[in-house]
């Protein structure tokens, strides 16, 4: 399972260095450009894409990277090289995704360009992915990383 906490419109900081903890950055009101781009690639990392019916009819909702249902697969958490893959796979729907629902207005510093698992750490039943978020704009000098935690259950 993974468990986060995530709030698209606020600047947060996600901390891995004494257990897990989120805290609000600088600018407790609003958050825009590079670090918007990167919450916005934590919430749809973990959208999970729907199926529902709608007058009879089976829709699906292809949006989001479905990170639990590929990461959560059987087998996949026992085994570091399909944690991997499965995560690059939930990327790669994460930035296709994102791509398809950017509009003419958005800023550059808010599109993404690509991403990239850069690590995986694993300590007992804890793993820790970095992913490193490439926008087509950069701000000053910011690295976009994540910090995934995976709890293996």
């Amino acid at each position: 399972m993974i468990y986060i906490i995530i709030m698209s419109d606020f600047d947060i900081i996600t901390d891995l260095t004494q257990g897990f903890q989120v805290t609000l950055g600088e600018n407790p009101q609003e958050v825009t450009g590079n670090r918007l781009l990167l919450n916005i690639f934590e919430i749809t990392f973990l959208t999970k894409k729907r199926y529902f019916v709608y007058n009879g009819e089976a829709i699906k909702d292809p949006y989001g990277g479905d990170a639990e249902q590929t990461i959560g697969r059987q087998g996949v958490l026992v085994d570091p090289q399909s944690m991997s893959a499965a995560i690059i796979i939930a990327i790669n729907e994460t930035v296709k995704d994102m791509k398809l629902d950017e509009v003419q207005s958005t800023p550059l510093t808010e599109r993404i360009d690509k991403a990239e698992l850069l690590s995986i750490d694993i300590v007992g039943d804890v793993v820790t992915a970095q992913i490193q978020v490439f926008p087509v704009e950069t701000e000053k000098y910011i690295d976009l990383v994540w910090n995934l935690p995976i709890i293996r259950s």
